[in-house]
């Protein structure tokens, strides 16, 4: 049982003002849960008070896929990144628009958009 909250309350803050941060400058931020010194029991605490909202992303096409959960804050993500046998092997909380590792990237809309052209002509036939 945790008898002081005062690390709960300070990763909170922390998020807070990052939440701030992103809205004013655009600036991203991220925390890996087991590397803050928290107690098990901290975390869990940390990461209940965050809660669920009512947007996920899952992303698999990797040997450590991955699955965002939007936390009830929106703007807070919790990450946890599994290994081949599905287990979590990293939580991460990102305070971002969406997961840095989710945005799609130039060679892949070029990629759609030379698609999208071949769909286009081969329309025309």
């Amino acid at each position: 049982m945790i008898e002081d909250y005062s690390n709960v309350r300070a990763v909170l803050a922390e998020l807070k003002g990052a939440l701030k941060t992103l809205r004013t400058t655009g600036e991203g931020y991220t925390i890996y849960v087991e590397k803050t010194g928290l107690s098990e029991e901290e975390q869990v605490e940390v990461l209940q008070t965050l809660g669920k909202g009512t947007v996920t992303i899952d992303f698999r096409e990797t040997d450590q896929p991955v699955t965002w959960q939007e936390s009830q804050f929106p703007g807070i993500w919790v990450g946890t990144f599994k290994n081949a046998r599905n287990d979590g092997i990293l939580h991460t909380i990102e305070v971002a628009y969406y997961p840095e590792l989710a945005k799609t990237y130039d060679e892949d809309m070029i990629r759609a958009e030379d698609d999208l052209q071949s769909w286009i002509e081969a329309s025309q036939l």
